[in-house]
C-alpha cells in the first residue's frame, strides 16, 4: 500500500482477546495518550488508559465487526467501544469523527508514534505511584499459585462467567 505522497504504508494487526474481532491500522500514529483520568481510569479498570491517535481512514476491520459494541457516557464525550464476546477494548472514532483511537494493548506489532505524553498524571491513584519500586517479573511468579487469573464467580454468585462457544 503507498500513501498519496507514494511513500509505502505500513499496516500492523490487532484484535480482542477472544478472537472475534480483528482489524489492521496504518503504522502512523501522531500520539499516544497514557490518560489517568477518573473515567479512563473507570472504563480500562487500571491506573491509565493507554490509547494511539491517527487518522481515521487508516483502519479495516478484517473480522467481526457485528461483534463491536459501544457505549456512551450520556452527557460526556467519553465512550468506550469493546468487543462483546470478551469485552476487550477496541478502535473507534472521536467525537466529530477526525480521529481513530486506538487502544495500544489491542495491537499485536510495535507501533510509530511521533509523540507520547502521560495526562491527568494529578489523578493518577496512590497505589500506582512510584511503578519503577514495585518488584518485577517476567512471567507471573510461582509464589503466588498456579492459577493466578481463573475464573470464578463472586461470593454473591450474581456475575455469570461467559464463555465463548467453541467453533
Amino acid at each position: 500500500m503507498t500513501s498519496p505522497d507514494n511513500r509505502t504504508v505500513q499496516k500492523i494487526k490487532g484484535g480482542c482477546l477472544c478472537g472475534a474481532v480483528s482489524f489492521e491500522v496504518v503504522n502512523a500514529f501522531e500520539k499516544l495518550f497514557l490518560c489517568s483520568c477518573d473515567q479512563c481510569r473507570q472504563i480500562t479498570g487500571s491506573a491509565f488508559a493507554s490509547n494511539l491517535f491517527g487518522g481515521i481512514e487508516g483502519l479495516d476491520w478484517l473480522a467481526g465487526a457485528d461483534d463491536i459494541v459501544s457505549y456512551q457516557v450520556p452527557g460526556r464525550d467519553i465512550s468506550k467501544t469493546f468487543c462483546r464476546v470478551c469485552g476487550s477494548g477496541v478502535p473507534w472514532a472521536n467525537g466529530d469523527g477526525t480521529k481513530m483511537i486506538v487502544p495500544a494493548g489491542s495491537l499485536s506489532e510495535p507501533v510509530n508514534v511521533v509523540e507520547r505524553v502521560r495526562i491527568f498524571a494529578s489523578e493518577l491513584p496512590s497505589w500506582a505511584l512510584d511503578l519503577e519500586q514495585v518488584s518485577t517479573h517476567a512471567k507471573f511468579p510461582e509464589s503466588l499459585g498456579s492459577e493466578p487469573l481463573g475464573s470464578k464467580s463472586l461470593p454473591t454468585g450474581n456475575s455469570p462467567i461467559i464463555k465463548p462457544e467453541k467453533s
